[in-house]
């Protein structure tokens, strides 16, 4: 990833987790919760990756998730911004979760090993890589035959009543947006309208994942792709 992007994110860690949910109105919990449910799997014990974790909100939902749901998995989440990994440090400690450990590294470079998870998760993440194919390969490497990766994402919704939504919405960030941080969410607003869901479905095929679906999420701004390997 850029070292734009990284700086991007230093410059919000502090305040990441509270304007993603004003932002969203408390949706983006929603959707975090809808990730969890999607990483159950059918094993009892099993390991799940969580890419890009950020200050590690998607990885403590489906730690706690697995808990209520008696399984035993092993999370490991991972992401290059070292400011919000110690936010997601100090929250994991914060509420005594034991099952997941932290590292630094770049989704486009992963340090994990071939065929040595069960399962794939990231938030957000693919508006701000510089090469989604890159990171499907790798997202290929590390899952185990059968893995299930779940892919959360914001991009422009497709039916006439959630654009006009959405429209709304983007007014609201960019005039905020502009008071906190106009560098940060120039970004947010420009790489939620590039992304196109549709074009990374197909990198992914090409990839050779098989089960592909696009589930939208409430208000059809956020969505989920998921696919098996």
């Amino acid at each position: 990833m850029s070292e734009n992007i990284n700086g991007i994110f230093s410059s919000i860690a502090n305040v990441y987790d509270f304007m993603g949910h004003f932002f969203s109105l408390g949706i983006d919990g929603i959707w975090r919760k809808i990730v969890a449910g999607e990483a159950m799997v059918e094993k009892t014990d099993y390991k799940v990756l969580d890419v890009a974790t950020g200050t590690g909100s998607i990885a403590i939902d489906i730690a706690e998730k697995a808990r209520r749901v008696k399984k035993q998995v092993e999370i490991v989440a991972v992401d290059f911004n070292k400011d919000m990994l110690n936010i997601a440090r100090n929250k994991i400690k914060r509420k005594r979760i034991v099952n997941i450990r932290v590292k630094i590294e770049d989704a486009m470079r992963l340090d994990e090993p071939c065929c040595s998870y069960d399962v794939v998760t990231a938030g957000f993440l693919l508006r701000n890589i510089d090469d989604t194919e890159v990171f499907a390969k790798e997202l290929k490497r590390i899952l185990k035959k059968d893995g299930k990766f779940i892919l959360l994402e914001m991009g422009k919704p497709q039916n006439r009543i959630s654009k006009i939504f959405f429209e709304i919405y983007f007014f609201i960030i960019r005039f905020l947006g502009s008071i906190i941080n106009k560098n940060a969410y120039n970004w947010l607003t420009y790489s939620i309208m590039a992304f196109d869901r549709n074009e990374m479905l197909n990198i992914l095929a090409n990839k050779g994942f098989r089960d592909l679906k696009i589930k939208n999420l409430p208000f059809h701004v956020g969505f989920v792709i998921t696919g098996i390997k």
